[in-house]
């Protein structure tokens, strides 16, 4: 459903970001990406150049290292994060359950938002490659920081190639299943 914030900013995005006014340096960055969703082609729903801006001044505050106590308190437990994982698998069991047996066309629009963010885990065969593919990222990673550190040369665009070379699959899954998503909401709000 379109509501006046989303018909306001520009573009038929879902969610609107608000632009920030602050000073420092512009760095145009291309986006080239675009993905076929259907029989023609679909452009991204954004412009080609975005442009980032990088502060120079950094607001910082000095914070004195928790204790223990505190730091139990503030992060989660062996348990919570046991109780997550329970939680995430009773979802996805839930979700594979309605998936499969519901045509694509009569989903509501509920069980696709419930879809959003676990995606990878309603197929096994995704859930294996993107496990396989996130290993391979942070071998990638590694291992060229580790080459850098025997070395005695610290490189950090050399690292930042790697990186953004070896998570290339991310993104690119990433702003499929946006598209995808929009797509499909926006069919939903007509």
């Amino acid at each position: 459903m379109r509501t006046e914030s989303t018909m306001n900013c520009g573009n038929d995005l879902l969610v609107n970001f608000p632009t920030s006014r602050r000073q420092g340096q512009i760095f145009t960055v291309e986006s080239t990406p675009s993905i076929s969703t259907s029989k023609e082609q679909t452009t991204p729903p954004f412009p080609s150049l975005k442009k980032v801006r990088f502060s120079e001044v950094a607001d910082m505050t000095h914070v004195d290292f928790p204790s223990s106590s505190e730091l139990r308190q503030r992060w989660y437990t062996a348990d919570d994060k046991t109780r997550f994982k329970r939680i995430l698998a009773r979802d996805v069991r839930r979700m594979i359950s309605i998936v499969s047996s519901t045509p694509g066309e009569c989903l509501s629009t509920e069980v696709l938002e419930a879809c959003v963010g676990i995606e990878i885990f309603l197929s096994r065969d995704l859930a294996q490659r993107t496990r396989e593919k996130r290993a391979r990222h942070m071998i990638g990673v590694l291992n060229e920081s580790g080459r850098q550190r025997r070395s005695e040369r610290s490189d950090d665009e050399r690292l930042s190639r790697i990186s953004e070379k070896t998570s290339r699959w991310a993104r690119d899954r990433a702003f499929e299943l946006a598209v995808g998503y929009w797509e499909l909401f926006r069919e939903m709000a007509e």
